[in-house]
């Protein structure tokens, strides 16, 4: 399973976050996070649902629609239950792997140093922490609980949140060290 098609993953909340970096327009980023919104919640998508929906015409939606699947953010199938639309080339693209904000190795890096299989909350935990936190922070909490071998994620989470407060960067950590 992709990293993007895990239960945990907010699809909407990554476009969000890396919208400067994926080129979106505010047309195109609304048509997306419609589309995902209806995936998400089985609503048969049609063009005027779409077009409503957006607040858009019908010759603005054709024209965002032709733009994000040249991207290849998007692809646009008929069958026999109607049209699907597809935007998993979002995640994709080389913009998804070289952010790789939701990046398997922080889970994997996670998992080895706790000797175990992450459960579902904890990777939502980790999903959170990298939504709000540096990625260099949340491995050096990481490192810090396990010097003093509290392998936990309630540990970590505490000297995150310790740091937030304290406006500490990762930056301030490495200089200290």
């Amino acid at each position: 399973m992709k990293w993007y098609e895990q239960n945990f993953v907010s699809h909407r909340d990554w476009v969000l976050d890396h919208l400067e970096l994926l080129g979106l327009d505010a047309k195109e980023t609304v048509v997306i996070l419609m589309i995902d919104f209806c995936n998400e919640h089985q609503v048969a998508i049609s063009l005027d649902l779409l077009a409503k929906k957006c607040s858009l015409s019908e010759e603005e939606l054709n024209e965002v629609l032709s733009v994000l699947a040249a991207k290849k953010y998007l692809s646009i199938k008929a069958s026999a239950k109607g049209i699907c639309f597809n935007i998993n080339g979002l995640f994709e693209t080389e913009t998804a792997h070289r952010e790789a904000v939701l990046d398997s190795s922080l889970y994997d890096i996670f998992e080895q140093e706790f000797g175990r299989t992450l459960s579902p909350v904890e990777m939502q935990k980790i999903s959170e922490w990298n939504r709000t936190n540096d990625k260099k922070l949340i491995l050096l909490a990481l490192r810090e609980a396990s010097a003093y071998q509290k392998k936990n994620f309630a540990y970590v989470d505490k000297i995150l949140s310790d740091w937030k407060q304290k406006g500490t960067t990762a930056a301030m950590i490495e200089e200290e060290k």
